[in-house]
């Protein structure tokens, strides 16, 4: 898989297409329609993927995510908007160590 340029402050769209890409990539599914309302789980994802995914996108993005918080937000409008919660919270780090 070739990772682009990922943005230092992403947009809600530009996380959610790399979830979605992920989550393809995961199912081996590369022309996968997936909405925002779809769940994980519920496309047949296992726990191995969802620990899988939580590597990818925690690598791909740089933040710690938890397959717990993939378990509590397993569709992908919940899980963009946790990860972006993620990404602010690791800048707010950042700023606050200057």
């Amino acid at each position: 898989m070739t990772v682009s340029h990922i943005p230092a402050d992403p947009t809600y769209d530009e996380v959610c297409a790399r979830i979605s890409g992920t989550w393809q990539n995961l199912f081996g599914e590369p022309d996968m329609r997936i909405e925002e309302g779809d769940n994980f789980f519920s496309l047949g994802a296992s726990s191995l993927l969802a620990m899988r995914m939580a590597t990818a996108v925690g690598e791909e993005l740089g933040i710690p995510l938890s397959v717990l918080a993939i378990a509590e937000n397993p569709t992908l409008n919940g899980l963009s908007r946790h990860v972006l919660d993620l990404i602010a919270a690791r800048d707010a780090r950042e700023v606050g160590e200057l």
